[in-house]
């Protein structure tokens, strides 16, 4: 009985639903059902909202408030959309369905494309046309997005085809369903921080348990979209203290940058660090200045200036 007991909580742990949601109820901000997904505010991309209400939420038979937007283009264009992001912590994740309500005006967008930053943003999730004007209509896009270890997934709606550039489209609890998988790796990290040494990024962070810990992947991003492995360090496998480890990032992106671990098992399974900003400052205009400091001092030795 309690090795049944032990395999169906193992079971229920391993795969758990979560929801995704921004209800645009007088805000933008999302909220997540599951603590290994924060998300962003909602976004209009392509220009501000120019033409818009003075009040820009409405209730208009939305569930609370909608988020009314505008304008929109003519024709589709891939730079004019409302953008849903959300960042994963530490788990792989399943996305199974996507779906949200919107209304039009009598002169607003009427053709609707949903896509994800899944390739980039370049096929189409969903396409839909919105026919009946001044009442909300709910769409469901069922996506099968499997195993996802992507720090960041985005959902674009992109509106096009309106009668006037004052026509409005309302946006309503836009909603990314899915499931975690909860894949952890024996290992408990710390810490992980960064520091410029020099014109290097030092890595550092450090365990306190290990079992099974194959290696650490240093991962680089210069904006949260996209991670790239930078290099590598062999983790001790077995411990049950403190280990120290160190990176040094010898060509780091000039300005702020993005890192995290990833924490690989030998069986391959791994999970995610949180993800820490570093800023990589220039010495070179400090540099440059320390010629000019001596030149000042010689002079005011010589009498010839007062600094």
């Amino acid at each position: 009985m309690l090795i049944a007991a032990l395999l169906f909580t193992f079971k229920t742990f391993a795969q758990e639903n979560f929801q995704v949601k921004w209800s645009m109820d007088y805000t933008q901000a999302g909220v997540s059902s599951h603590a290994n997904f924060t998300p962003a505010n909602a976004s209009l991309m392509g220009g501000a909202n120019t033409y818009t209400l003075p009040n820009v939420y409405s209730p208009g038979d939305a569930i609370v408030a909608g988020y009314l937007t505008r304008p929109w283009p003519p024709s589709f264009s891939p730079a004019r959309c409302m953008e849903f992001t959300f960042t994963a912590n530490s788990f792989k994740y399943n996305i199974s369905s996507i779906s949200f309500r919107l209304r039009r005006s009598g002169e607003g967008a009427r053709q609707i494309r949903v896509r994800s930053g899944m390739d980039n943003f370049a096929a189409d999730l969903g396409s839909f046309t919105i026919v009946a004007p001044n009442q909300f209509n709910s769409y469901t896009i069922p996506v099968n997005f499997a195993n996802l270890t992507d720090n960041t997934f985005s959902l674009r709606i992109f509106g096009s085809n309106p009668d006037s550039i004052y026509g409005t489209l309302w946006f309503d609890e836009i909603i990314i369903n899915g499931q975690v998988l909860a894949i952890i790796l024996p290992i408990e990290l710390t810490y992980f921080k960064a520091k410029q040494n020099e014109k290097a990024m030092q890595l550092s962070w450090e365990t306190i348990w290990e079992k099974n810990s194959k290696e650490f992947v240093i991962e680089r991003s210069p904006d949260l979209k996209q991670f790239h492995a930078i290099g590598t360090v062999d983790a001790s496998g077995e411990t049950a203290g403190r280990t120290w480890y160190e990176y040094d990032d010898q060509n780091p992106i000039a300005g702020v940058s993005y890192y995290r671990l990833r924490m690989t098992d030998r069986d391959g399974s791994f999970a995610l660090s949180k993800v820490i900003d570093a800023n990589m400052q220039d010495d070179a205009d400090f540099l440059q200045v320390q010629p000019i400091l001596h030149l000042l001092k010689k002079l005011q030795f010589r009498g010839k200036i007062s600094i």
